[in-house]
């Protein structure tokens, strides 16, 4: 039989190494020890050591997946590793932190001034805003945008659906992101005379695609593609957008396919 390739059995995580064992043990084998120890013959000693860290350590977030675990909730093994993202999603430390809460402070302002209008419903917000540079560079009408403010508010239907005022705030706000992507503001001179013509270019697919004040991930992997400049340009790049005040990097990134922490910046001009 042909057993799954582990992605955290290798880890410094022993809680969600763990997991991913009993997760291999219940969804692709037949839940005996047995079983795992003749499939990985070289890490048996290791999941009892796991297991060990598990109870000393686990948190109510690792025990509630592991009972959905047990209960065998899961009917494949990409089904339990999409319910690990949570987990795996670093803390927000430093300047994460001090983001996380001036964006709390503003939510909770929006919230008083508002009213009623007020939409509390973080994910239908965040796709709006996102639609908006599509909806920017398609040079959208008033009808594309309420539209699209009507395809999201079901989309994204959090059990409570939008009421009249609602709905009118929801297009207001997508209407407001879509005029500033249209805003056409001078970069800075330091930018533009810069002898290095892809800080300004990088500068230039940043600012299209994020707003001022608003923060975006930006991987490696994400400032080569759209950059267009290769991986060991990218470093000095987003140095001198930092040193000239154009962003501020909130969180470093981490290398490796199963940590689910990239690098975000936050736009400041």
């Amino acid at each position: 039989m042909e057993v799954p390739k582990p992605r955290f059995f290798s880890t410094e995580n022993q809680l969600v190494a763990h997991l991913e064992w009993e997760a291999i043990r219940v969804i692709c084998l037949s839940e005996q020890q047995m079983d795992m120890a003749d499939a990985y013959p070289d890490l048996n000693r290791s999941g009892m050591k796991w297991l060990e860290s598990f109870y000393q350590k686990a948190t109510e977030q690792h025990h509630a997946l592991k009972r959905r675990i047990k209960r065998k909730e899961f009917e494949s093994l990409e089904d339990f590793y999409n319910a690990l993202q949570p987990i795996l999603k670093p803390k927000p430390r430093g300047k994460m932190l001090k983001d996380l809460k001036r964006r709390n402070a503003q939510k909770e302002h929006q919230r008083e001034v508002k009213g009623e209008a007020f939409i509390d419903n973080d994910p239908l917000l965040s796709a709006a805003a996102k639609s908006a540079f599509e909806l920017a560079e398609a040079n959208a009408d008033d009808a594309a945008v309420a539209k699209k403010a009507a395809e999201l508010a079901i989309k994204f239907d959090n059990g409570n659906p939008l009421s009249d005022a609602q709905m009118s705030g929801l297009g207001e706000f997508i209407q407001n992101q879509i005029d500033k992507h249209l805003e056409l503001d001078r970069i800075e001179a330091a930018l533009i005379d810069d002898p290095n013509k892809n800080v300004y270019y990088m500068w230039g697919q940043i600012k299209r695609r994020c707003l001022k004040g608003d923060t975006i991930a930006w991987p490696h992997s994400t400032a080569i593609k759209y950059g267009r400049c290769s991986k060991s340009e990218v470093t000095v790049v987003m140095e001198k957008l930092m040193k000239l005040g154009a962003v501020t990097r909130l969180q470093e990134g981490k290398k490796g396919a199963n940590s689910g922490r990239a690098a975000i910046y936050r736009r400041e001009a």
